[in-house]
């Protein structure tokens, strides 16, 4: 769910879901957290739609955030 502490940013050309992931979360591989969090995106894609918002969950929820995708998924 959205959070008030989520951050929002406007995607550009050459704007991808990992390099996000890099710039917010210091980890790449975590570009899937910032893609599912945003209705209406491709899950297949590392790119945005440029001129779109994009919501990036507040990097304090993602121990919380894998913590509960390991669950769901039974890990």
């Amino acid at each position: 769910p959205e959070r008030n502490d989520d951050i929002f940013v406007i995607a550009t050309e050459g704007d991808r879901f990992d390099l996000l992931a890099q710039q917010y979360y210091n980890d790449s591989s975590l570009w899937w957290i910032i893609s599912t969090s945003n209705y209406g995106v491709r899950q297949d894609s590392l790119i945005p739609r440029a001129g779109s918002q994009v919501r990036i969950p507040s990097p304090s929820r993602i121990s919380q955030i894998i913590s509960n995708y390991e669950a769901l998924n039974g890990f």
